[in-house]
Order: C-alpha cells, then structure tokens, then sequence
C-alpha cells in the first residue's frame, strides 16, 4: 500500500470529523440558544403576569386604606365640630373667682365648692374649656388607632 494514500485517508478522515464536529458544534449552539430564548420568554411572561397581579392587589390595598382615611377624617371632623359646639356651649359660664389670700387650699375649696360635690354642670368656663380639649384630643387620638387596626387587620387577612 502507498503510505500516500494511506496519510491523504487518515486526513480526509480527520478534515471529514473536524468538519462534522464544527458543525455540530455549531448546530448544538444554536439548540442551545434557542432553548435559552424560550427559557426567557418565558421567565418574562411570568415575571410580567406577576407583576401585573402585584399591581393589582396593590392598586386594590390602596383603594381600601383610602377609603379607611376618608372614613377616619370624618369620624374626626365629627368629633371636632362636636367639641367646637361643646366650646360654644361653656362660652357664658363663669370666670374661676381668685382666690383670697389668706384662705387655705380646704378653704378655697369650700369656698368655691361648698357642698363638695361638683358635677361638669358647676365647672367654671376654663376647667370645661380644657376637659373638652382633652376630650376631643383623646377622640382624635382614638379614631387614628381604629384606622390603623381596621387597616392592619386587612392587610393581615390578605
């Protein structure tokens, strides 16, 4: 045998496998790249229908905590055109009287006070005036916790 022929076969063989390998290779590549495309077209849909469902529930927890403020701000607009009614109602009583120098704080008491038993109708004009600030304080005070318990106990439920 001609060791010509034989070398020209072994690399025609081996031309023949390097070129198959490459195309291979190159057809694997392409396998490969269009499963990754798919792969991320996908991985976007999902990504785009959960950010859309996020939007959702989002748009829908605002709708409700809105509506738990517009419901709070009235509650608290009630309370205070009550305490501003309430304000008005204590205008004419009278001023507290001083005090005599020389009288004890029993003194003065009985004084003011004589039986000792005062009701919210023998409160003097600042003493009301200052029950009804506080009053109207502690209301506004107590519908704000409301709100934030109303809207945490929603939030929680979902």
């Amino acid at each position: 045998m001609n060791p010509y022929f034989v070398a020209g076969a072994v690399i025609a063989v081996a031309l023949a496998g390097a070129g198959g390998y490459v195309k291979g290779v190159s057809h694997g590549k392409a396998e490969v790249q269009a499963q990754w495309d798919q792969e991320k077209a996908r991985l976007a849909t999902a990504y785009a229908a959960a950010q859309a469902a996020a939007r959702e529930k989002e748009q829908s927890l605002q709708a409700q905590a809105d509506q738990l403020r517009e419901e709070s701000n009235e509650k608290t607009r009630n309370a205070s055109q009550l305490a501003a009614a309430l304000s008005d109602s204590v205008r004419k009583r009278p001023e507290r009287p001083a005090a005599p120098a020389a009288s004890t704080v029993s003194g003065a008491a009985s004084v003011v006070c004589p039986a000792c038993v005062c009701t919210g109708a023998e409160l003097f004009k600042e003493s009301a005036e200052f029950l009804i600030a506080e009053a109207a304080r502690a209301d506004e005070l107590r519908i704000a916790l409301n709100a934030c318990i109303q809207q945490y106990e929603s939030l929680r439920a979902k």
